[in-house]
This record gives structure tokens, C-alpha cells and sequence, in this order.
């Protein structure tokens, strides 16, 4: 029915090269859509193996190209589609344009009848096509702006008593649920359709963690767990990134540990959890091949966490049994991911300085290892036996070379200074989804994500503040501060809004530190020479994200990998 959907809305003139907000431009048309013949193939052919295919229908937030292709169903059909990022952008800029990268959009869909009518017209022909009881409508990632500037909206908000842009998502999801339940279905949205106010039948997808499935449930509806730190295959599954991904690491070992029903859940929410999903977004993800790489085998560890009572899951039975499943992999020749097979290392802390531990790979192996002073540059490796003792700066690598072929090695660059391997205490548990690879530890083991966003280093707070407490254990000589942080917008991530120092030699009088110098975020510092024991570090996460960016309004993400004094 909606033609210009397909002739218009299914094209764009180029797509971004490497990670957003992209390096260059493809400078190609990709056009891509399915036929009704199409989804009724896929249908049947999943049905055959008992599958139930659900379509999504994104709305009212991701609707670039349905907007380009149907102006009118934006609430500023004149303005041009606003481009963040014209260095990588191909062809004309002028009315409205299909997006060429992944992200979150201002342009979004006006409440108005004409909008809801085209939109039940879109539902009625998806409806026909998928006998799915559940019909998904998106709901996430909805900035406000363009409803806050529309005089239409707001007048709309007043007449229908709406006190702010949430409720009037509220309103939005709500008048499609009633059209969707009118022809016997059910809807999904993320978990975003809980602000303003829930729809009285929706079922919740929780994506940014569990909280909104807890509180979805605790307000007597399903839900569907597909938190991002356990559920979402498109992160890496190797700390050595071995292709462009969008961020995050999900080994399949903590896939394996999710807990699908959160414990803050009684017994009678718990029946609410309808179980778990695995997501993989593919925009970085331009092939069957690597769409295999990214699912196996961590399809297998949720499959099995999902099916199997929490008593009976066991991670070194499931191990043994990987060995076969490997095996029916290579017989269905597909590309799975051989990052289970790859070396892994420890640190723990010892009165002489850090020890450095490998961890063989499953199978045969052969493990070597180089350790050498920052600045040697060519790695002379030997036959690893022992932790390795790091008590200064080195450059640190170990091989695997089983059966004569070399798997990914493994490159750590210790940078040791005062507080390395200090008793540190967080006043705050990070998230769950970002813990960082040693607890606490981590922001003290000498080493860094170099700014790589996908590694395990990484320590996630989502909004709010920090305090970070550090005991020297003797009285220190301190004129250099410093903690590393991430900036990515495009993941909620910004630099501390607010950094401030203190020094103790009791760990009761507190004295501000002032900085000599600073850089402009207030990460690294130099002072006077100062006597301390004790440490101590609060940094305060931007409280609202700025508009125009991922995010918009909510607050930002904190990540840090580790402190530094001298």
C-alpha cells in the first residue's frame, strides 16, 4: 500500500566506513527490502521448525527513512533531515534524506491522525503477514525535541492533559496497542514504554539492563530479559578485536552466567519473565558469514541457560560438551568464533608487585611468552611456566602456537607507578553489565583499554557519582594524579562532568588537593608535592545527556579503567 516505503524509503546513498561516526563514505546506493512473497516464505519456512517469527515496526523514534519517504509524517515536513556528520555523508542533502549511519534521530514521527492512520494502514498489512501473536512496535530511543518545538504537540499535550513529552510517548503507544488488541494481538516494546506510562497489555523488552523488566513486572506485566551486558551479540566476544564491532565484550562465558530472572523479583513477578532473547544488530555486521561468527556458539550457552533450571546449569559440564558442538559447527560448515580456544590471563597482587598469570586455552597448546622494559621493542619469547613478576613498566606478550599454528596472542602494556596494586575501595557498585575484569583491582593492575571500547578493563556507572578511595598503606609522595576514562557518545559514554581530589594521612582529615595544572576535564592533574596515605577520588557523570545526541536527557555513562599517582 505504501509504496514510497520500498522506492524510497528502502535506499541510501552511502554508508559509513568504520566505526561510527565513520572514517569515509561507501559512496554506494544500498537498497535493500522484502517482498510480500518474501516474508511469507520466511513465515512458512520457520514454522516448519517451530518458529514464530515476530516483526517489528519501530516507532515513534527511528523513523528516518519511513519520514523521508512520507515528509508528512514528520513534524517539520519543510526542514531537511538534519545530518550530524556531513564529512561522511554522500549525495544530496537537501528535504528529507534516509540516514547513512546508525544512531538516534530527532526526526520523529508527528502523533497526529494522518500519522496514526498510516501507521494502522502499515500494522493491517504486517498483521496479515505474520500470524505471530505478538506484534513488536519498538518504543526506544524517542528523543523529545521536535515534539517540544511543535506547536501541534503541545497543543495536543494540553487537550489531552499530558503533562510532559513522556506522557505523550505514553498516549502514542497506548492508541496503536488499542489497534493492535482490537485484531486479537499482543504488542512488545523496549523497555523505554514504561516512561509516561506503561500500556495496560504491553509486554516490556528489557535492553538497558533489567531494571525496567523488574519494574515492568513488578507492575503486573511480562516481560522479556535481552539485557545489552549478557544478550547482545553484536559486542565482541574477544578482547583482541578481531573485526569492526560496535562495542562491548560478551564472552561466552558470561553469556552462560545470566540469571534470567532477576532476583529482585518474588515468586509470583517471577512467572512474568517469559524468558530471554539474543540480539545482533548488524551495522557493522555486512555478511552471513560474520553473522555466523557473531552467534556461535554463544547461541548455545543462552540457548541452554534459558531451557535449564538455575540448579542444573553447570559452566564445566557445558564445557565438555562444547568439544562436540564445535564438531556439528564445522559439519554445517559454519564460521563460528574460535575465542573460547584463545589464551586468557589473571593478575593478583603480591607484597612484591603484580603477578601476571596465564591461563591455557582449551585443547593442545604451546604457550611462550616476551617480557620486556617499555621502549625494547623486538619481543624475545621462552617457554612460560610460572606467573610472570611485574614490579616495573614492561611490554608483555604471550603466543599459543598448538600444532604448529599460531592462535591470537595476547599484549599487555603494564604501566606501574604508586598506586599500582593498592587496596582500593569503591563507595559504589559499578554495573553489572560493565564490572570491570578484576573488581575493584582493575582500576589499579597497571594496565588500560587503551581506549579500545570493547575491552573487559572498562568499569560502567550509569549516571550519578563515584568515590573511589585508595590506601597506600605507607605515607606516599604524590605531585601527578591522573584516571583514564572513555569518551563515546554514540553509547551514552562522556567524560566525568565533575573530577575533585582529597589526601588523608588518616583517612579522617580530608584536605582538597589544587591542581597546578589540569587538563580540561579535570582527569589528570599536577599538584605540589603532597604527603598522603590515603586517596581519594569522586567523579560526578554528565546528568543529561545534551540534545542532538544518542541519548538525549537521560544520564550519561562513566567509564574508567584506571588511576594513576606519582
Amino acid at each position: 500500500r505504501s509504496s514510497d516505503l520500498t522506492t524510497v524509503g528502502a535506499n541510501r546513498n552511502g554508508t559509513i566506513v568504520g566505526n561510527y561516526p565513520g572514517t569515509a563514505n561507501t559512496n554506494r546506493k544500498h537498497s535493500g527490502y522484502y517482498t510480500q512473497a518474501q516474508v511469507k516464505e520466511i513465515v512458512r519456512y520457520a514454522a516448519a521448525r517451530f518458529i514464530t517469527v515476530v516483526p517489528e515496526i519501530e516507532m515513534p523514534g527511528h523513523a528516518s527513512a519511513a519520514i523521508a519517504a512520507y515528509p508528512e509524517l514528520s513534524c517539520f515536513p519543510n526542514e531537511p533531515t538534519k545530518i550530524q556528520h556531513p564529512s561522511v555523508w554522500n549525495g544530496n542533502t537537501k528535504g528529507k534524506q534516509v540516514q547513512q549511519t546508525w544512531g538516534v534521530f530527532e526526526d520523529v514521527f508527528a502523533p497526529t491522525d494522518a500519522t496514526f492512520k498510516f501507521l494502522q494502514d502499515v500494522l493491517d498489512e504486517v498483521m496479515a503477514l505474520f500470524p505471530s501473536k505478538y506484534i513488536h512496535i519498538g518504543g526506544d530511543e524517542c528523543p523529545k525535541e521536535s515534539w517540544k518545538r511543535s506547536a501541534f504537540c503541545q497543543e495536543l499535550m494540553k487537550s489531552k492533559g499530558l503533562k510532559d513529552e513522556h506522557e505523550l510517548q505514553s498516549y502514542f503507544i497506548q492508541r496503536i496497542e488499542k489497534h493492535v488488541n482490537a485484531k486479537g494481538r499482543t504488542i512488545i516494546g523496549w523497555d523505554e514504554i514504561l516512561e509516561g506510562g506503561l500500556a495496560p497489555n504491553a509486554i516490556v523488552m528489557s535492553w538497558r539492563g533489567e531494571e525496567g523488566g523488574i519494574e515492568a513486572a513488578k507492575q503486573n506485566h511480562q516481560v522479556i530479559m535481552t539485557p545489552g551486558g549478557w544478550c547482545y551479540f553484536d559486542h565482541s566476544q574477544s578482547p583482541n578485536e578481531d573485526s569492526v564491532t560496535i562495542g562491548g565484550f560478551t564472552p561466552i562465558e558470561k553469556v552462560y552466567s545470566y540469571e534470567p530472572v532477576p532476583a529482585a523479583l518474588n515468586e509470583t513477578q517471577s512467572q512474568l519473565v517469559l524468558g530471554a532473547q539474543a540480539n545482533v544488530w548488524t551495522e557493522y555486521i555486512t555478511n552471513e558469514s560474520k553473522l555466523a561468527y557473531m552467534v556461535f556458539p554463544r547461541m548455545a550457552a543462552l540457548s541452554e541457560v534459558l531451557w535449564s533450571p538455575k540448579a542444573q546449569r553447570n559452566w564445566p559440564h557445558f564445557e565438555q560438551r562444547l568439544t562436540q558442538q564445535f564438531q556439528r559447527y564445522k559439519l554445517w560448515n559454519i564460521n563460528y568464533s574460535k575465542a573460547y580456544f584463545e589464551l586468557n590471563d589473571s593478575i593478583s597482587v603480591t607484597s612484591d608487585g603484580l603477578l601476571w598469570h596465564l591461563l591455557p586455552p582449551k585443547g593442545k597448546h604451546n604457550i611462550q611468552f616476551s617480557l620486556l622494559p617499555q621502549g625494547n621493542a623486538t619481543p624475545n619469547f621462552q617457554p612460560y611456566t610460572v606467573p610472570l613478576l611485574i614490579n616495573q613498566s614492561y611490554n608483555v606478550q604471550a603466543i599459543n602456537t598448538a600444532d604448529g599454528k599460531p592462535y591470537p596472542s595476547i599484549t599487555r602494556n603494564f604501566n606501574i607507578n604508586k598506586a599500582t596494586g593498592r587496596a582500593v575501595q569503591i563507595l559504589r557498585k559499578p554495573s553489572k553489565s560493565y564490572p570491570g575484569k578484576y573488581g575493584a583491582l582493575t582500576l589499579v593492575n597497571g594496565l588500560t583499554a587503551n581506549g579500545k571500547r570493547s575491552h573487559p578493563e572498562w568499569m560502567g556507572f550509569s549516571g550519578g557519582s563515584v568515590e573511589i578511595v585508595i590506601d597506600f598503606g605507607e605515607t606516599v609522595t604524590i605531585s601527578k594524579l591522573g584516571v583514564s576514562t572513555l569518551h563515546y557518545p554514540t553509547s551514552w559514554v562522556h567524560t566525568p562532568a565533575d573530577v575533585s581530589w582529597q589526601a588523608s594521612l588518616t583517612a579522617n582529615d580530608w584536605q582538597p588537593l589544587q591542581p597546578t595544572t589540569r587538563n580540561e576535564q579535570g582527569t589528570a592533574i599536577t599538584i605540589a608535592p603532597q604527603q598522603l596515605q590515603y586517596l581519594k577520588i569522586n567523579l560526578s557523570a554528565v546528568d543529561a545527556i545534551p540534545a542532538g545526541l544518542p541519548g538525549a536527557g537521560k544520564p550519561a555513562w562513566l567509564f574508567l579503567d584506571e588511576i594513576f599517582a606519582d
